[in-house]
């Protein structure tokens, strides 16, 4: 049997269609990561508005005014806040074996300061004096007399009255200074100062007595 063209035809047609074929699905996977990279680059190209727009809005807290800053006290306004601090304060403060009245401290009028002590137990109860000027202190026990003054003892130096100098710093770093306070203190914290002597002057001549009047004669 003898092929004429026209059956050699439809034998020559089907590679040609083959070949369409691998060409399309070739075409197709060429464009396929253009098509992918084309939809990431429209994801990208969102405006950051659009973004904001869809989340939630979170409100922030509003600041609260900054409080303004209080007045700074005036003089009045400290010594009153020191008066307040001295009342509060406990009445009897210790210093070694000793404890002072600290609420009763008497200023002279030669600037020395005085009030009540009690030592050991049982107690020893008297009278100290504090002159600041010089740091020295004289004691009072009992009805005693006044001591000489002295410097005040530590705690190596005596464990009866230790802690004086302790006590004499306190007092004195805290006391308003007197501006007419003299250097020296007086003889004795509860006594005048003994009058000076003074050299004699020249004997007066003794006056004579007067002379009596005469007796009149009896008539």
């Amino acid at each position: 049997m003898k092929l004429t063209a026209s059956s050699r035809f439809p034998v020559s047609l089907h590679p040609l269609r083959a070949a369409s074929w691998f060409g399309a699905v070739f075409f197709v996977l060429l464009t396929l990561p253009h098509l992918a990279s084309g939809h990431a680059l429209a994801q990208q190209d969102v405006p950051p508005e659009a973004e904001s727009a869809e989340a939630p809005a979170v409100a922030t807290p509003a600041k609260g005014a900054a409080a303004e800053p209080a007045d700074a006290p005036t003089a009045r306004e400290k010594e009153l806040l020191e008066k307040i601090r001295k009342l509060k304060a406990p009445r009897w403060r210790s210093f070694g074996a000793c404890q002072y009245d600290w609420t009763a401290w008497r200023l002279s009028a030669k600037g020395v300061r005085t009030t009540n002590f009690r030592c050991g137990d049982p107690p020893i109860t008297g009278n100290v004096a504090v002159f600041c000027p010089s740091l020295r202190i004289s004691r009072q026990v009992a009805d005693a007399q006044w001591e000489s003054w002295r410097l005040p003892l530590s705690l190596n130096e005596s464990a009866a009255t230790g802690g004086e100098d302790q006590m004499v710093a306190n007092l004195c770093a805290n006391a308003r200074p007197l501006p007419s306070t003299a250097s020296e203190a007086p003889a004795q914290p509860g006594a005048a100062s003994q009058p000076k002597a003074t050299s004699p002057g020249p004997a007066k001549p003794a006056a004579k007595p007067a002379a009596k009047p005469a007796a009149l004669p009896a008539p």
